[in-house]
C-alpha cells in the first residue's frame, strides 16, 4: 500500500485484548492522542510493523483516545498483536486511506457488506448510524460459513435490537446452528451473491452500498448500480 512507505513511524502501546470469538480478538492500541485523532472515517487502517508488517482496519470509534483491531492470528504482524504482553510498543504508521464517506449517507439507506474480518469496518458505522437513530434504514450483510463463525456476536445482536437488518450470509449452511445470533437474517451463499439477489429483486433499491472484504466481492459488488440505478456503490480499495 504506496501511502505507508511515505509515512513517518511512532509508538503505540498494546493496552488491552480480549477474546472477540470466531478466532478473532479485540486488541487496543493507544498512541499520542495527535495520532489517535487522526481516525476521522470509518474504513481507515494501520501499518503495524513487527516481524513481517500487517494492515489493520481500525475498528474503534473514531475519535476515541485509543484504536482497536479486530486481529486474527494468522502469522506475522497478528502474531505479535495476538500474543504480545500488555504493555508492549508497537511501531505504527497511520491512519491511512480515506475510509467510508459516512457523511453522504446521513438521511438515506445504507448497506454494509463485509466478509471475515472487515467486518471491524462496521463497528463505527453502525455506531454512528444508530446515534443518528439512521438503524431501521441499515443492513448489514455478513458473509461467514456458518453464524459460528461471526465475531462480535454480543454487539451484532445488538445491532439487530437497535433496527438494523442484519443478514447473515451462509457459505455453510449445512452446518449452521440456528439458535446462535437468531434474531438475524440468514441467506445461503457469498456476500456478493446474496446483496446481488436482493437488488435483483428489489429488497435493495436505493441509497449507498459500502463494501469491504476479499478483491473478488469487491468487483462483485461494484456491479450492483447496473441493476440499480440510484444505488451507489463504495468499497475499501
Amino acid at each position: 500500500m504506496p501511502d505507508a512507505a511515505l509515512s513517518p513511524s511512532f509508538p503505540a502501546v498494546l493496552t488491552a485484548r480480549r477474546d472477540s470469538g470466531a478466532g478473532l480478538h479485540l486488541v487496543t492500541l493507544t498512541p499520542a492522542l495527535v495520532h489517535a485523532q487522526a481516525y476521522r472515517a470509518p474504513g481507515q487502517y494501520i501499518e503495524v510493523r513487527a516481524q513481517a508488517n500487517g494492515y489493520f482496519v481500525l475498528a474503534g470509534e473514531i475519535g476515541a483516545p485509543s484504536w482497536e483491531l479486530l486481529v486474527r492470528t494468522n502469522g506475522g504482524a497478528s502474531d505479535a498483536l495476538t500474543g504480545a504482553p500488555e504493555g508492549t510498543v508497537f511501531d505504527v504508521v497511520g491512519p491511512l486511506g480515506a475510509g467510508f464517506p459516512l457523511e453522504r449517507a446521513a438521511g438515506r439507506p445504507l448497506v454494509v457488506a463485509v466478509a471475515g474480518s472487515a467486518l471491524a469496518v462496521t463497528r463505527p458505522i453502525l455506531r454512528d448510524r444508530i446515534a443518528r437513530r439512521e438503524g431501521p434504514s441499515t443492513s448489514v450483510y455478513i458473509g461467514a460459513r456458518t453464524a459460528r463463525e461471526v465475531a462480535l456476536a454480543e454487539e451484532v445482536a445488538g445491532w439487530v435490537n437497535a433496527g438494523v437488518r442484519v443478514v447473515l450470509c451462509l457459505s455453510r449452511p449445512e452446518i449452521d446452528d440456528p439458535r446462535i445470533l437468531d434474531a438475524a437474517s440468514r441467506a445461503n451463499g457469498y456476500v456478493q451473491a446474496v446483496l446481488v439477489r436482493d437488488v435483483r429483486d428489489g429488497v435493495v433499491s436505493d441509497g449507498l452500498v459500502f463494501g469491504a472484504g476479499p478483491a473478488g466481492m469487491l468487483d462483485e459488488l461494484r456491479s450492483l448500480p447496473s441493476a440499480a440505478r440510484a444505488l451507489e456503490v463504495v468499497t475499501n480499495v
